[in-house]
């Protein structure tokens, strides 16, 4: 297969992005030449713009007009191959008006009737099916997982944390609280860390999150009733570059499975991910200093976030069993 000109329309959460990078690596490795363009929202720009392995970003707006700029866009490059990632109808309807040679993507009738390589997905959108789509294409994998190919230069950084610190990404998005773990019981681990290792914790997460930390940081103060216990704050006030600098210098990561846990494992960062509907085989972290808790032996999980009453999955992971994956996390790599 020779192919000159590639675009890749990506998912649009961060988790989904990183696990597209070996996909772009394989096709930088086989098609050396080409000039690979990503299709991206804006917010995600940052986690390509120093990529070795994307030429071009070509941002994804929301508005009608700029939904027609970007097909027009697309179809002014006449690209060789077209890959989609998502299987939303708008997506897949760029992709049948995209003009491309080969279009490939994953099913979803009848939307999809105008690919030409399609693949089915298991489970959750991962790097497991794009590696599938890969294979049905002929493409040879280059690497099996994310970790080392996020390549973030100059971003800003922030000087005034501590020396030693965790990371910790509690808060689920709005359209998934069926992710959630208990805020109190974040606070607990937050205080045990900090008794136990003198590790301040740094807390993240976008603007919509700060109902939820902020809960976190005041039960930390009833806990503690003490100011030594001081959190550092950071919710809303990252972008993706210098959340990933932040990450570089962190001990530990503790999180929900999230697009900044994924963060954090490409950047091998030691991982303590916490699961609960979704289903590690295919979304957990990929780094060996990782862990991932859950109650993977109910029946029920993975249930691949469908309505619950109960939420076992997540109301039964304990502080202590947590703590511990995170004691032997800081003891092996102290070690």
């Amino acid at each position: 297969m020779q192919l000159q000109k590639i675009c890749i329309i990506h998912l649009n959460q961060i988790g989904d992005l990183v696990f597209s990078l070996p996909l772009l690596k394989a096709l930088r490795d086989n098609f050396p030449a080409a000039a690979i363009h990503s299709v991206v929202k804006p917010f995600l720009k940052e986690l390509l713009a120093d990529s070795p392995f994307v030429d071009r970003i070509i941002l994804r707006g929301n508005s009608f007009k700029e939904k027609i700029v970007l097909l027009r866009n697309i179809r002014r490059n006449r690209y060789d191959l077209l890959i989609s990632l998502g299987r939303s109808e708008e997506s897949l309807l760029l992709s049948s008006m995209s003009a491309a040679k080969i279009k490939a993507g994953f099913a979803h009738f009848f939307w999809d009737l105008a690919l030409d390589v399609k693949e089915n997905i298991e489970g959750h959108n991962s790097w497991h099916n794009y590696a599938k789509l890969l294979r049905r294409l002929q493409i040879r994998i280059t690497k099996n997982d994310y970790v080392g190919l996020l390549k973030i230069n100059n971003s800003k950084n922030i000087s005034n944390l501590p020396d030693e610190f965790a990371v910790i990404s509690p808060a689920a998005s709005a359209r998934r609280q069926m992710k959630a773990w208990d805020p109190g019981k974040f606070a607990d681990l937050i205080v045990s860390l900090q008794q136990h290792f003198k590790l301040r914790c740094v807390l993240v997460g976008g603007a919509e999150d700060h109902v939820y930390n902020d809960f976190i940081i005041e039960s930390v103060k009833k806990r503690a009733g003490v100011d030594s216990f001081k959190i550092f704050d950071l919710t809303g006030n990252t972008g993706l570059g210098c959340l990933c600098s932040i990450l570089k210098r962190a001990r530990l990561f503790v999180g929900i499975d999230s697009g900044i846990m994924h963060l954090a494992s490409s950047l091998d960062i030691p991982v303590v991910g916490l699961f609960g509907p979704t289903d590690p085989k295919y979304v957990g972290p990929q780094n060996l200093r990782s862990t991932v808790i859950s109650n993977r032996d109910m029946d029920c999980v993975p249930c691949y976030l469908k309505p619950c009453e109960h939420r076992n999955c997540l109301n039964e992971l304990t502080v202590d069993r947590v703590f511990e994956a995170c004691r032997q996390l800081l003891t092996v790599v102290r070690g």
